[in-house]
């Protein structure tokens, strides 16, 4: 028993260190390389990045293409690395085959997401770095993925947008022109002088230093309302100062009304009574309406009654006068009869 273990332990160790001192040696400097290579395709992509912001290359075009190239590489590399050692590639070849399919009829909303996202850095609908709507949020375009688009928003929230709805849904891009026009409508009583408050709006325009010269600041009335006049303002600016204008004319424009006595009114109704005593009263208004339907009534009334009396005494008439002649004419065929009989 001891010999057969002691010639089975001496063959696994005369195995192992034959392999060892043949593919052992082979695998470690395979996995030695393999990771020297990687580490120089990260080093590689890395210059590249540098290199193509120095060119000063779309941040999303650069972010892509290095993401992509670095992995493709790496996965080259993967390959070769199996096929050294010795592992049969046909077979794992086709089992990634099998499973993509598996995967792609699994995952077709990704596949979906995935084709948006090339469309979208094909298309450049938007960039990193651009301030955008979409799908009900706003925000600055933190990152394009191949599946997802990340947004910051103002208050530093971080929004993550699948590309099929970047794509297919409406966006808003506010960083795709260099300029804005900042929309804005100041109220004041009917009462203040609209010239003297168009003078101050233009002269508080040019005190931000921000408003274009062309096209130039356009201000005027726009609506003569219930209990106001109100002016619209538009005026050009840059993109990127456009907020800084809006909230600057908001409040210098109410300092600088104050400071002037422009009242800016808000809605009100005038209530305006009546005498009451010239007022009819409705009470004796129905009392009269009341009683003289009620004297038609009557009178209807008594036109009913005096009609059918007139008719009941034409009928006592007409009777009386038939029986009359009935009597006649019976009391004359008696004296005929008496005559004849004598």
């Amino acid at each position: 028993m001891k010999n057969l273990l002691a010639i089975n332990w001496n063959g696994i160790v005369s195995t192992l260190w034959n392999w060892i001192k043949t593919d052992g040696i082979k695998l470690v400097l395979a996995l030695i390389v393999l990771f020297m290579c990687f580490k120089l395709t990260n080093l590689i992509f890395k210059k590249i990045n540098k290199s193509l912001e120095k060119r000063k290359t779309d941040k999303t075009l650069s972010k892509v293409f290095v993401s992509i190239g670095r992995k493709v590489v790496k996965a080259f590399l993967l390959i070769i690395f199996i096929s050294y050692v010795g592992i049969d590639t046909s077979s794992i070849v086709g089992a990634i085959t099998a499973g993509a399919v598996t995967v792609g009829l699994a995952l077709q909303g990704t596949l979906s997401n995935l084709a948006a996202g090339v469309l979208i850095i094909v298309l450049r609908s938007f960039r990193v770095g651009d301030f955008i709507d979409c799908s009900g949020e706003s925000g600055t375009v933190d990152e394009i993925g191949l599946f997802q688009t990340k947004l910051i928003t103002t208050d530093n929230k971080t929004v993550i947008i699948p590309n099929s709805n970047a794509l297919n849904g409406v966006v808003v891009n506010y960083s795709l022109k260099d300029t804005r026009r900042v929309d804005m409508e100041f109220s004041i009583a009917y009462e203040n002088d609209f010239r003297k408050a168009k003078a101050i709006i233009y002269e508080e325009i040019e005190k931000t230093k921000l408003a274009l010269n062309e096209p130039n600041p356009f201000v005027n009335i726009k609506t003569h309302n219930s209990s106001s006049i109100d002016i619209v303002v538009r005026v050009w600016v840059k993109s990127a100062d456009y907020w800084n204008f809006y909230w600057m004319m908001m409040e210098s424009i109410k300092l600088a009304f104050d400071k002037n006595g422009i009242s800016i009114p808000y809605t009100q109704m005038d209530v305006h009574m009546k005498d009451d005593s010239k007022l009819p009263n409705p009470i004796d208004e129905q009392d009269d309406y009341v009683k003289e339907e009620i004297e038609h009534y009557h009178l209807r009334r008594q036109a009913m009654y005096d009609s059918k009396k007139q008719r009941e005494e034409e009928l006592a008439e007409e009777q009386e006068k038939k029986a009359n002649k009935n009597i006649v004419k019976y009391l004359s065929k008696k004296a005929k009869q008496k005559k004849n009989s004598k």
